[in-house]
């Protein structure tokens, strides 16, 4: 018998033994730290930080939410605004904020495109998916007295007409930019895509003053001058007709597979514990289902879309994939 073998055989089934239960004691240590760190959570206000300025929709939403869901949290929710560089600014801000779910970003779509276009060190998967609050699919909108009573009359002088309408999105590399170069691919046209880096409202603006043919901004942004009359929208790029809108047909109807839209969803720190952001989550969708928050939305015309984490993580996954084409064919994707 071999002694010294038996022996050192012995002492690596300890170390073994031993490794497994440090492990063990590792995790339970950390799951004890995550519930101690929920259970009295929230002790003081949160803020949500909304990547986008004040007056929007995403600030809206936001600040609407946020008022409906003090009772639930029973604490004050703040809500601030750190704009720039399309919502780059705000986000990573966010992301760097201390990991303990009193700082919780309102981040919108472009969180899936900033990093495609190399604007930023991150990736989605750096943060936390807390819970998606709502979707706003684009909406292809002409003035009421435009010529084009259809999504077929304005792609067929599209189709006559080269790069001669003028169809107005937001800047270079957001949403409603791309739903604009979207359009283009897959109706086979091309018209004069006219980026406007302040946002939607300008691009409204100058189409209700006749200098644009169409926009692709989203359809809750044009509902007040839809319902007074002003605008006329033709069709909306979502897999099926809006609840606010319901008369408004969908591309995919119109044989065109456009699916795009803006949508806003709560997110934290990637090292927030998940008891924390397990009470965020319940809490917030607890406060989504408000009377005060739901005739918000409905009002505005604004798509209530909540996802969990789970799905909220595979859905920034898809959006990723999904935009990658379109911003590197307008030359805007990272090399």
């Amino acid at each position: 018998m071999n002694l010294g073998s038996n022996l050192e055989s012995r002492r690596y089934d300890m170390s073994r033994k031993a490794a497994v239960l440090l492990a063990v004691a590792c995790m339970v240590i950390l799951s004890m730290q995550s519930s101690v760190a929920a259970a009295g959570f929230p002790e003081k206000p949160i803020t949500i930080l909304v990547p986008h300025a004040a007056g929007g929709g995403t600030d809206a939403i936001a600040r609407s939410l946020a008022k409906a869901s003090e009772t639930a949290f029973g604490q004050p929710i703040n809500v601030i605004n750190k704009t720039g560089a399309s919502g780059a600014v705000g986000m990573t801000e966010g992301l760097n904020a201390p990991a303990d779910g009193y700082l919780v970003t309102f981040a919108t779509v472009e969180i899936c495109l900033h990093p495609t276009m190399g604007n930023v060190q991150w990736v989605p998967a750096d943060f936390k998916p807390v819970m998606r609050v709502n979707f706003d699919a684009a909406a292809v909108t002409v003035k009421a007295d435009s010529p084009y009573q259809t999504l077929e009359d304005l792609l067929k002088a599209a189709k006559a007409n080269p790069g001669k309408l003028k169809v107005g999105g937001t800047a270079p590399g957001t949403v409603w930019h791309l739903a604009a170069l979207g359009l283009q691919q897959k109706t086979g046209t091309k018209v004069n895509v006219i980026p406007f880096p302040g946002g939607a409202a300008p691009a409204i603006t100058d189409l209700l003053g006749g200098h644009l043919d169409a926009v692709t901004v989203s359809a809750a942004e044009v509902s007040q001058h839809e319902k007074a009359g002003k605008v006329r929208i033709l069709a909306v790029m979502a897999p099926e007709r809006l609840k606010a809108f319901s008369n408004v047909p969908t591309t995919k109807e119109k044989g065109y597979d456009l699916d795009l839209s803006t949508w806003r969803a709560f997110v934290v720190p990637g090292k927030t514990p998940d008891a924390v952001v397990k009470v965020l989550n319940e809490n917030f969708k607890k406060s989504m289902e408000s009377a005060s928050f739901v005739e918000f939305m409905e009002k505005g015309g604004f798509g209530f879309g909540y996802m969990p984490p789970d799905g909220l993580k595979k859905f920034m996954e898809q959006q990723t994939v999904l935009f990658k084409p379109l911003l590197e064919e307008a030359g805007l994707a990272k090399k």
